[in-house]
């Protein structure tokens, strides 16, 4: 099941489910400046959730996409460089994104499988 915002600039929010989409507001358009998005993305418990992306387009330095729930402290990515899949070591991810006032890219699109 996919949710959209009704919002334009809504982003953020629980994920549940086996799998689904999360990308940053206006995927594949450009995202807003200033923003600050924050998604929870929620598995059965016991289970494990990995974080493929399949897009990522970031101002480097500037716009960040922090993201919690993995082993030891928080995982950063910024710039043009697709990050490597990430896994949970618990039954739930957090995926901060913030930007600047400043530059905009065309952001991040991610697949989550539970």
């Amino acid at each position: 099941p996919s949710c959209f915002a009704a919002a334009d600039d809504a982003c953020g929010g629980t994920l549940r489910g086996q799998s689904g989409i999360i990308s940053s507001p206006h995927f594949p358009l450009e995202y807003n400046n200033n923003a600050d998005c924050t998604w929870t993305i929620l598995a059965e418990p016991g289970d494990t959730i990995a974080l493929v992306f399949m897009d990522f387009q970031l101002e480097d330095g500037y716009d960040v996409l922090e993201v919690a729930g993995t082993e030891g402290s928080s995982l950063w990515f910024t710039g043009m460089n697709l990050p490597s899949p990430v896994i949970s070591s618990k039954n739930w991810l957090r995926l901060h994104f913030t930007s600047d006032g400043n530059h905009r890219q065309k952001g991040f699109s991610a697949q989550y499988q539970g």
